[in-house]
């Protein structure tokens, strides 16, 4: 269901200092309701069925209706422009099409018109330096993201040990933008390092990167295709990227020099794929980066733009779906916070440098009813409700008898799929007696399922596969998921442990799912409601 936004909503945020964090939550909005107007209404397939009523929003109920009603026929729905769903069983034989068939890229690169935005362009360096080396030296992150989620939470919410502040008292806060704000600066600590990731120039250039896109493609869209070429580079949005390129050049060129200056970088350039040194992500993206652009700090500025559009936001809002669903069904609080206190008993802590307790790095992966509701949560609340859009780019015929033209977008139900017992994941069949049916919510579903001979190692927040959709299947899965994943288990740990949280108004700690606030759905895109604010306070410790 979605829901309006009120200009008195706008009261809640009087005492929000960061106005470009601001505009950049409601920029969210702005995108998913600008994105239906981007493109010129495409003539759907003929012989393919239509669901949905053309120029109205699309839902999640259209697409499960859709998939009840033609659950093995590729069927249409009316977007702008439309897009054909495909049945979950051919999914196999369309991923493993070549890109001379179906491309993830193409449709990404006309979908954020990547020659003016930078965005949806293929950036082989970056997703090199994400999936090979930050994957391989993830655990060496996890301290440098604690300390950074300590002092980020202490800056938002204040000290959990602060005895000088009343503790009882609840402070209302947006917790999207809380979220944001403590994402922008981890996320920085490992793509950038200290000081530049606490520049606050630095900061809101990361956050408002995906709002002046949206600026820039909605600007683009007032042209005609062949007058674009002309004016682009004169529009003022336009400017305002090259701004952003330009400015964190500046800020970056410094980073970049010192890596390429190192005695031993041409021999990382030569075999950028051997050697377990830990290094920086400055430097990995560095060695992948072709020769003509290495020494370019604003293809490294555009990078780190591009990584911010990917990553930033969606954790982000990940997180803020987690803690929603936390506030709402309480009888998980005390369930999540007995385990990390089981598993700080069981493994000890380190006390770091800068005196901070924490969970050592082999820890984290065994909170396991962590993991689970994190995953549980992302399945009610995922980013979008479809997965494995492309284009085609050429005439495809598929196994079911029919044949996409050139230029039709698809994608698959990965809702439907993550709520359906026809799911092998969510079957009877496949789950422990007295499962918890795939339509209810159960944070504990994934941990039980784990506890099952031979599924140990499945079912993780951070898995893709051909039941788990949210990160993508095959080829093009997100790369940087095991990454997320940590990032907001340390989120999740620091909220839990130091401090208490309610739903805003429900002073009697009652929750309630149906007292959660709603996300906002905009064709098939999902977000939390960026006005949604909760209470919390420092715990007594």
């Amino acid at each position: 269901m979605s829901h309006v936004l009120s200009p008195l909503d706008l009261k809640l945020y009087g005492t929000v200092k960061s106005v470009p964090a601001l505009v950049s939550a409601l920029a969210l909005v702005l995108a998913v309701i600008i994105y239906r107007s981007f493109t010129k209404q495409r003539a759907p397939t003929p012989e393919l069925p239509v669901v949905g009523v053309p120029g109205t929003h699309i839902t999640k109920q259209v697409l499960l209706e859709g998939v009840d009603k033609f659950p093995d026929t590729p069927f249409i729905l009316p977007m702008s422009p439309p897009i054909v769903v495909l049945p979950i069983g051919i999914q196999d034989e369309v991923r493993n099409l070549p890109d001379s068939k179906v491309s993830f890229v193409k449709e990404h690169q006309r979908n954020f018109f990547a020659q003016y935005t930078g965005i949806g362009d293929h950036r082989p360096e970056m997703i090199k330096a994400i999936r090979i080396d930050l994957t391989r030296h993830i655990a060496s992150t996890i301290p440098d993201l604690q300390e950074e989620a300590r002092s980020a939470f202490e800056a938002g919410f204040g000290a959990p040990c602060d005895a000088t502040t009343d503790k009882d008292s609840w402070t209302i806060v947006p917790i999207y933008l809380k979220m944001l704000r403590i994402v922008a600066l981890m996320n920085g600590r490992i793509f950038v390092g200290r000081p530049l990731s606490h520049n606050e120039e630095w900061i809101q250039s990361t956050i408002g990167y995906t709002m002046d896109c949206v600026k820039a493609r909605t600007a683009i869209r007032e042209y005609p295709e062949w007058k674009r070429g002309w004016v682009a580079d004169s529009l003022p949005e336009i400017q305002k990227l090259k701004h952003h390129r330009v400015r964190g050049g500046e800020m970056l060129k410094p980073l970049m020099e010192a890596q390429l200056s190192k005695p031993d970088f041409e021999q990382k350039v030569l075999n950028p794929e051997s050697g377990d040194e830990e290094g920086n992500f400055i430097e990995w993206i560095l060695k992948y980066t072709p020769e003509h652009l290495r020494n370019d700090p604003e293809n490294l500025a555009l990078n780190q733009m591009v990584l911010a559009f990917a990553g930033l936001h969606t954790s982000s809002m990940q997180c803020t779906h987690a803690v929603l669903d936390l506030a709402a069904r309480r009888e998980y609080i005390d369930i999540l916070r007995e385990e990390i206190n089981q598993v700080r008993s069981a493994d000890g802590e380190e006390v770091g440098e800068d005196g901070l307790v924490r969970l050592k790095k082999d820890s984290l992966h065994k909170l396991r009813k962590l993991d689970s509701f994190m995953k549980e949560s992302q399945r009610f609340s995922p980013p979008i409700y479809t997965s494995g859009t492309r284009i085609c780019t050429s005439d495809v015929h598929l196994s079911t008898g029919h044949t996409l033209p050139k230029g039709t977008r698809i994608c698959f139900p990965s809702f439907a799929v993550h709520t359906s017992t026809r799911s092998t994941t969510y079957s009877p069949e496949y789950n422990p007696a007295g499962y918890t049916a795939p339509d209810q919510f159960d944070g504990l579903r994934f941990y039980n399922l784990r506890n099952m001979p031979g599924k140990e190692n499945r079912h993780q927040f951070a898995t893709a596969g051909p039941d788990s959709l949210v990160f993508g299947y095959g080829n093009h899965a997100c790369p940087g998921r095991f990454f997320a994943s940590n990032e907001i288990k340390i989120i999740l740990v620091e909220l839990l442990m130091n401090y208490d949280f309610r739903l805003k108004g429900d002073t009697e700690l009652k929750g309630g799912a149906d007292k959660r606030p709603q996300n906002m759905e905009i064709d098939l895109v999902v977000l939390p409601n960026p006005m949604t604010a909760i209470e919390i306070k420092r715990r007594k410790i």
